[in-house]
């Protein structure tokens, strides 16, 4: 059985990668934490800090000799990116530069994808975003990853290695504690209200979990040239929106949900993916946008 290993595995996608690939390889972990246990199957795991230790995962590589990569470790979240850019600049682009380093002495070169986000575009001069569009990050972390991108093709172009960076738009899925729905949901606990900031008219390209697997296992099959894709569906969807279908997965009317026509530092107002690409590896979205939440809201309500 071939080998992958996926870096981040405690968090929200590293989780779902090991549940999602574990019966086509062995799935080796590297994690901050001092341990892994997901009380499902057993996986190897190599605790390493991989922003400050290339010799460390240099040792790990050799041991594991892995097929493929799921760079999922680093940090992903912009707000906290405008507080502590030199944090998330060494959780994204110093993690990945040791494993690129690491990767040096092997002979192979296993498949990697690299997380990387539609952060990197910003505020886009048009929609649908395309993968050849000018990138104009907007945020300390969508910079990151727009370098970390560049990094990826120096070392395959000047080194011979096999790295595709994944332009993640708006993920979601049960198990995710941060970002939109999270907060949704902390709000309404604490108030009975929906009160988001902006004015509900910003839009984003949502994708869940499962569907961002199905792109990532496309992608590893692909045999082409293109480095860079975007993972996304397609569509532009409104906050406000997004606040209707929750409120009503609550059982709660429109008149809970609240904007204060404030709007974040680092955050983008419209985005929808142009996914051409990603359609002509075989692409369908399988999980509905409303479904999605209802099965969202469902775990946030019984204590995730």
């Amino acid at each position: 059985m071939k080998r992958m290993v996926i870096t981040g595995i405690g968090g929200f996608i590293g989780q779902n990668a090991k549940e999602y690939f574990e019966k086509e390889y062995e799935i080796i972990g590297i994690g901050l934490a001092a341990d892994y246990r997901d009380g499902k199957s057993p996986v190897c795991y190599y605790q390493c800090n991989m922003s400050k230790s290339e010799a460390e995962l240099s040792n790990i590589l050799t041991d594991v000799q892995p097929d493929v990569i799921l760079h999922c470790a680093g940090s992903a979240n912009v707000g906290a990116s405008v507080v502590n850019p030199v944090a998330d600049l060494e959780g994204n682009l110093h993690s990945l530069y040791h494993l690129l380093l690491a990767l040096r002495a092997f002979e192979k070169r296993p498949k990697v994808i690299f997380f990387s986000s539609a952060g990197v575009y910003g505020n886009p001069a048009r929609l649908p975003i395309r993968e050849t569009d000018a990138p104009a990050p907007i945020s300390p972390y969508g910079l990151h990853k727009l370098m970390c991108e560049q990094l990826c093709h120096y070392y395959n172009v000047v080194h011979g290695y096999q790295v595709r960076a994944i332009r993640i738009f708006s993920a979601y899925g049960v198990g995710l504690h941060k970002q939109l729905l999270w907060d949704i949901y902390q709000k309404y606990e604490k108030s009975g209200e929906i009160s988001l900031f902006g004015t509900g008219k910003e839009s984003r390209d949502f994708i869940h979990v499962l569907d961002i697997m199905q792109a990532i296992r496309l992608i590893l099959n692909y045999k082409g040239g293109e480095e860079v894709f975007n993972v996304a569906n397609g569509e532009e969807v409104s906050i406000a929106e997004i606040a209707a279908i929750y409120a009503k997965k609550l059982g709660e009317g429109q008149r809970i949900v609240r904007f204060n026509g404030e709007t974040k530092v680092g955050d983008p107002l419209n985005w929808r993916a142009d996914i051409s690409l990603l359609k002509s590896l075989g692409y369908k979205k399988s999980v509905d946008l409303e479904q999605g939440i209802g099965d969202y809201v469902d775990w946030v309500r019984a204590g995730q």
